[in-house]
């Protein structure tokens, strides 16, 4: 038994940590920036300073939000696939105008 609990604990966190790398949100046709962020960022990206999130100097740019969006950063930061065209680059221009750089 004590050589099985490890194992168990380990492929229970595999499936937990599985559902963690995609995340599944589809935004409504003609959904704006703005809706798109509240929907799918806001709950893990809170205001700062009356700006919707605080971007480090090396993804304050268009095209490094749009790879971050799209492939996400380890555990924290999930990969959205669902997020294509114009959605993708209209998030990316909102987040990029209402943020603040830190």
């Amino acid at each position: 038994m004590k050589k099985k609990l490890p194992l168990l604990l380990l492929g229970c966190m595999l499936v937990v940590l599985s559902g963690c790398s995609r995340d599944k949100y589809m935004p409504e046709a003609g959904a704006t920036p703005e809706t798109i962020f509240k929907e799918a960022c806001a709950k893990c990206h809170s205001p700062v300073n009356g700006k919707v999130m605080a971007l480090s100097p090396e993804i304050a740019n268009k095209e490094a939000i749009i790879d971050r969006i799209r492939n996400g950063k380890g555990l924290g930061m999930p990969a959205f696939p669902n997020l294509m065209g114009d959605s993708v680059e209209g998030l990316a221009q909102y987040v990029l105008e209402n943020s603040t750089t830190k």
